[in-house]
């Protein structure tokens, strides 16, 4: 039977999974197991302590921290005790966290460091108590901050009395349509809302994606996408310990690859990003072996395409590409198997669209990418493709019990058990987006044979000044999928033609740029470089080859470094803040559309 709260689905594993491992995390030496019957006492024991300290139903407590197993413990004690959790981006600015304590109103949270505590402390909202997971006996930077093992021992203190006889009240008293969490959206085109969820929401969210991609207590899941995002908190975090499945923590995003060889996971949750930067690495690898294994893979990857187009039209491949696929598998495939742990089922994609040619290099060396398509009002997961059928260029079919429509002017609209409560304290833009019973997602998409393809944002479609209507964002991800290639903005509503901001991925221009010339220089001095501008755009030109002319970008400008959440840039999910960047390279944009001028913006070559 499905429990229809999240804490009552949560100690029924508790009860059910007892001594297996419930959680990983990477210490000094190495990773180290927390059991269920351990996370379940360590829950009780901070929820209690909560509660001790005065917590009441319905108050709202942030976390703000990195991926780790108190993470977890902390979101699970919150919502044990009847309260409400706002998750915060442990790289938030104070201007960032310090709205989102003003608009939902926090007087408890949870942080990963001391600074983070001086940071909190330091905002307009007055939070009373701030728990700190790293240090003991910490020094507080006023009189609110309490470590986080202090707040566990008050409440183990507390537990075999009326404290305890409390919370296990609130925790039969809790009601699935009660309000679980309190997530403030990106904020790309204005400011965040905070999307309010209940546990009916995540937990319907939670059984479909069971369903659709099943996991179980033999899977590993690796975690390192953040947790204040919806998707990994629902899929990578309520799912998982739905399922049953062992969560383990990244030491950091620069680890990853390391994490996962030593993890070997089933199961890892991804952004394009990520896959790009695989996709990258192999090919790097590939390019820089003898000339022969080099054509001896490539061949491989296009039999065994071959092989898979004709099983999706349900075909028999025949004797040859069987054979030649089975052996590929085993002398070639094998090694990049190995590379990511030797036990991989799948990865799943979401948070923005990935180039399905990326999908497809992965399947056919037999590592299974499967695209998902989501919103943080849904809980978030609305689609995703499955492993009996996958297909690339869509984030697939609907999830169980989710229905899907496409709107007269092409935006998607979904209805469900997952559509949010609504925004927090405003009424207004609730209405803008539930419209009866229908989430309006603000994407346009296409539904065809029951798959479902996402075309763009509908307030990022460009209309040039000719009338055509583009789309940016395929644009730029077939413009990132180039090797030197790390951010792109495409830009040009209401132009005669397409330009666009490149951040060019420096690192690896310096380290594998030899042939073209430009080892050894910083990023300021290639900017100033008319040859090196001429590079870069060579290989937009090359990407956007196949593009109608009206899609294609004549003009660019190489800026200096990445793009950042602490400038403002982009989102905490890597998602580009247009009208920010527009506003801020507003006059370099203008002058890439003047008549046969050619300027030099310190940001640069036009």
């Amino acid at each position: 039977m499905k429990a229809d709260t999240i804490p009552g689905m949560f100690f029924a594993g508790v009860a059910h999974y007892g001594e297996k491992t419930a959680l990983m995390q990477k210490g000094p030496e190495g990773y180290t197991a927390i059991t269920w019957s351990e996370l379940g006492q360590a829950v009780r024991e901070v929820a209690c302590g909560l509660i001790t300290l005065g917590l009441e139903p319905g108050d709202r407590v942030a976390i703000m921290s990195y991926n780790r197993p108190e993470w977890v413990t902390a979101d699970l004690a919150i919502l044990a005790a009847g309260a409400i959790t706002i998750p915060i981006y442990h790289t938030n600015t104070p201007a960032q966290a310090d709205y989102i304590l003003k608009a939902s109103g926090v007087r408890n949270a949870f942080v990963a460091r001391s600074d983070k505590a001086e940071m909190l402390a330091t905002c307009d909202v007055a939070v009373e108590r701030i728990f700190v997971l790293d240090e003991v006996g910490v020094d507080s930077p006023g009189s609110c901050a309490v470590d986080y093992y202090s707040l566990r021992f008050l409440g183990r203190e507390n537990l075999s009395g009326a404290r305890g006889a409390e919370l296990d009240a609130r925790i039969a008293n809790l009601l699935p349509n009660d309000c679980a969490t309190v997530i403030f959206t990106s904020g790309t085109t204005g400011a965040p809302k905070g999307v309010m969820l209940s546990h009916a929401n995540i937990l319907a969210n939670v059984y479909a994606c069971i369903t659709a991609q099943p996991v179980g207590p033999n899977d590993t899941c690796l975690s390192f996408l953040p947790l204040s995002h919806s998707f990994e908190r629902t899929v990578g975090q309520f799912m998982m310990l739905a399922a049953g499945t062992t969560i383990a923590y990244a030491s950091s995003l620069r680890e990853v690859a390391d994490n996962i060889r030593e993890v070997r996971p089933t199961v890892v949750l991804g952004v394009p990003r990520f896959f790009e930067k695989l996709y990258a690495r192999v090919l790097d690898g590939v390019n820089q072996s003898s000339p022969a294994r080099r054509a001896l893979f490539f061949r491989a990857i296009e039999y065994s395409k071959k092989r898979l187009k004709l099983l999706r039209q349900e075909k028999e491949p025949g004797i040859i590409l069987n054979i030649v696929n089975s052996i590929a598998d085993r002398l070639i495939f094998s090694k990049l198997k190995k590379l990511l742990g030797g036990r991989m089922r799948f990865f799943v994609s979401g948070g923005a669209p990935l180039l399905p040619d990326i999908i497809e290099f992965f399947q056919a060396a037999g590592v299974i990418i499967l695209q998902g398509y989501g919103l943080t009002e849904f809980s978030p997961v609305i689609s995703v493709n499955r492993l009996e059928d996958n297909r690339p260029e869509t984030v697939g079919p609907p999830l169980p019990g989710v229905e899907v429509k496409i709107a007269d002017d092409g935006e998607i609209a979904v209805r469900g058990h997952s559509v949010m409560l609504g925004y927090y304290e405003n009424e207004v833009a609730t209405s803008e987006v539930i419209r009866d019973g229908w989430l309006y997602t603000g994407d346009l998409g296409e539904l065809s044979d029951g798959y479902l393809k996402i075309v763009d944002r509908k307030k990022d479609i460009i209309i040039t000044s000719g009338g055509k209507n583009i789309t940016p964002q395929h644009i730029e991800n077939l413009v990132m999928s180039d090797e030197y290639v790390e951010q792109a903005m495409v830009y040009g509503d209401g132009k005669k033609y397409l330009t666009a901001l490149i951040v060019p991925d420096y690192e690896r221009i310096d380290d594998s740029g030899a042939d073209a010339g430009f080892t050894g220089y910083s990023p300021s001095e290639l900017i100033d470089n008319k040859k090196f501008y001429d590079f870069i755009m060579s290989r937009i030109t090359e990407k956007c080859e196949d593009l109608a002319s009206f899609e294609k970008i004549k003009k660019i400008i190489i800026l200096p470094e990445s793009l950042t959440e602490e400038r403002g840039e982009i989102t905490p999910t890597m998602k580009i803040k247009r009208k920010a960047l527009i506003e801020k390279y507003q006059q370099q944009i203008d002058a890439l559309y003047s008549p046969e001028q050619v300027i030099k913006v310190r940001h640069r070559w036009p």
